[in-house]
């Protein structure tokens, strides 16, 4: 059943501040980005009887507190595409842009479009999340480091840059072993992993990233899944011109493990080898090729969750 709400809290997020606007009080109040700021307004907020939800958008990590806050108070929340967001504002004829202008236009988006509500997560999905993050930034750092060392001439440099890799090195190992037992420890998690490692391509850094970042895998349809994690080609048509399909948005971290998992499979995975295969058999520029097999591979995955059924190579995959 959809649920009904009478009350959309449109937030503006920043680093240090929150602003925020009540669609029924029709009020803008600004607090702190910090924890404590952020319960004592849930306090007040969940003195108001009529059914609440809080729109935001996502902010690279900065509505991390007020969505943790709001899952601990069992208040619904969705944290909305800033693209999707700013052409809402455009298409309701609203130029302006302020602080207490977004938090209003966020409220009105949530109330005219209503988007998916962001799920709580387990303490074992927030903890493999916040490990997965640390793990892409400490690599983040080791790429910069070895582009570092191989430009440094001084051998004392290139000494001390050298000890920062082997310390990065040792905390990635530490930190994929932390996931490692963290999966295997539980029960839902170790389940969806083992069904997306039977996969030829798919390694555990492509495991740990889709059950931290992509808990929709398995509860979407095909559209939906390659939607979410930026892989479907959008339409660009008008009249009798037929624009050039492309991708874009999505989640990021998820596409970029996808994309070196799909040139694993291009190699190792018999059916998505010879998809691959077909595709520049046909003259698609390789480029091409690998965004349809990442498609293809994510759909197959996603049907794999949803059905609970491992890969097998007697059974075709779904067409791409």
């Amino acid at each position: 059943m959809t649920t009904v709400y009478k009350r959309f809290i449109g937030v503006d997020v920043a680093s240090r501040k929150l602003d925020l606007f009540d669609s029924v009080a029709k009020v803008h109040q600004t607090i702190d980005n910090t924890p404590e700021a952020i319960n004592a307004w849930i306090k007040l907020l969940r003195r108001k009887r009529a059914k609440t939800i809080v729109v935001m958008e996502a902010t690279g990590g900065y509505e991390s507190n007020l969505v943790d806050a709001l899952h601990e108070a069992d208040t619904d929340c969705c944290v909305c595409n800033p693209a999707q967001v700013r052409s809402f504002a455009k298409g309701i004829g609203l130029i302006e842009k302020n602080d207490p202008i977004d938090a209003r236009m966020i409220a009105r988006f949530g109330e005219v479009v209503t988007p998916k509500l962001r799920e709580k997560p387990s303490p074992e999905e927030r903890k493999l999340k916040a490990l997965v993050h640390r793990r892409d930034q400490i690599l983040s750092q080791q790429s910069a480091e070895r582009n570092r060392l191989a430009q440094a001439r001084d051998e004392e440099v290139r000494e001390v840059i050298q000890e920062a890799l082997d310390f990065y090195k040792r905390q990635i190992v530490g930190i994929e072993k932390k996931i490692a037992a963290l999966i295997d420890a539980s029960q839902p998690l170790s389940e969806r992993a083992a069904l997306l490692a039977s996969c030829p391509g798919v390694g555990t850094a492509t495991v740990a990233m889709f059950l931290a970042e992509l808990p929709e895998l398995g509860s979407l349809n095909r559209g939906q899944i390659a939607k979410l994690v930026g892989v479907a080609p959008i339409v660009r048509d008008s009249g009798q011109k037929e624009g050039k399909r492309s991708t874009f948005a999505g989640r990021s971290l998820v596409r970029k493990v996808l994309y070196m998992a799909a040139l694993v499979a291009t190699r190792h995975n018999s059916i998505m080898k010879a998809f691959y295969q077909r595709l520049l058999a046909k003259g698609k520029p390789p480029k091409v090729a690998i965004v349809a097999v990442m498609r293809k591979l994510l759909v197959t995955l996603n049907v794999m969750v949803r059905e609970g059924t491992p890969w097998r190579e007697s059974t075709l995959a779904p067409a791409g």
